[in-house]
């Protein structure tokens, strides 16, 4: 059967997991010209696909795309979380977790320099806008880009005892790592309604603290966020969730910027581009970004129980064991233990 993920031109471990993850645990399920189509780890659900008869989901996420209309011939064997499923019209049964958690025994290379750094993990589209380097040197923390392959990220996450992330990935596998976190948001580039999506099934709040990008750039281009209280995480239940997942739909189906509002915030872009004399006026800077990432490391963590985590990756085990039998597939694949 074919692998479907996202395959965009940027690397990002997270979609990138699937061709390492999946073939290890069942070799012999995949090959790209098959008219059956494995929908893996991802929020791709709703996503235009390549073409095939059949689609079985595994672990897959909602998120970005209407689902009215999108009605390929499916086997639902499990989702990321209770939200998409309630999505899909499914049974709550299939609402497992992302498949992400099945990684770390697969990657089980030793850190480096295992145990004492706090790590911070930006999403992938913050570092295409400068700071974070500097960020995190300023602040004496290890920087673990997105922008990587699943074993290097696993490796840098196994050397941290403590990480702050704006990847959702970067939560899942240092959750599955048995490594607490702490979430947080630079701009508006975050889609609460996966987040919360996810951390539902794992029986924990999506509560992330607000900080300033390093560069005015990024707010520039994604929006700021909105203001909370100075280090004051902010909870996202599932109502807020479902609201921002319908605003998201809502804002694609919306009409452009009128001109004016257009050129007045490019002019804003092109100022801001030329140094950051402008960018440090208006308060944004690593100095800053540093100082807010040391605060929010003093807030309380995030960690799921380990005997969910546990069940959770026996029933996902169980599941594919079941698809692989549906498609004559030998059931060998690499060990996977908690």
């Amino acid at each position: 059967m074919q692998l479907i993920y996202f395959r965009g031109k940027q690397q990002n471990f997270g979609d990138d997991l699937n061709a390492e993850l999946w073939p290890r645990l069942l070799p012999g399920l995949f090959a790209a010209d098959h008219r059956a189509g494995f929908l893996g780890i991802g929020t791709i659900i709703g996503m235009n696909l390549p073409s095939c008869d059949l689609l079985d989901i595994f672990s897959s996420g909602a998120g970005y795309a209407r689902l009215d209309d999108w009605h390929p011939g499916r086997r639902v064997w499990c989702v990321r979380g209770p939200l998409t499923a309630q999505l899909l019209g499914c049974s709550p049964d299939v609402a497992l977790t992302d498949g992400a958690i099945l990684a770390p025994e697969l990657f089980n290379e030793a850190a480096s320099d295992p145990g004492g750094h706090i790590g911070v993990v930006p999403h992938w589209e913050s570092l295409h806008f400068p700071g974070w380097t500097q960020t995190c040197e300023q602040a004496g923390m290890r920087l673990i880009t997105p922008i990587d392959t699943p074993a290097n990220v696993i490796r840098g996450l196994r050397s941290c005892r403590l990480v702050l992330t704006e990847s959702l990935h970067g939560a899942i596998l240092a959750d599955a790592l048995d490594i607490p976190w702490i979430p947080f948001i630079s701009t508006r580039n975050v889609s609460a309604f996966k987040w919360v999506d996810w951390c539902l099934s794992v029986g924990l709040t999506f509560a992330p603290v607000t900080i300033s990008p390093p560069s005015v750039n990024a707010a520039l281009h994604f929006g700021r966020p909105d203001q909370m209280p100075r280090d004051q995480p902010r909870a996202y239940d599932a109502e807020a969730a479902l609201a921002e997942y319908r605003g998201r739909l809502n804002s694609a189906a919306a009409p452009a910027p009128g001109r004016v509002r257009a050129l007045l915030l490019d002019g804003a872009r092109r100022a801001a581009s030329h140094g950051t004399v402008l960018g440090r006026a208006m308060g944004f800077h690593p100095g800053r970004t540093a100082a807010a990432l040391r605060r929010a490391a003093d807030l309380p963590p995030a960690l799921s129980r380990r005997s969910l985590r546990v069940s959770l990756r026996d029933r996902m085990m169980d599941r594919l064991y079941d698809l692989a039998r549906d498609h004559a597939v030998s059931r060998e694949p690499a060990n996977v233990s908690a």
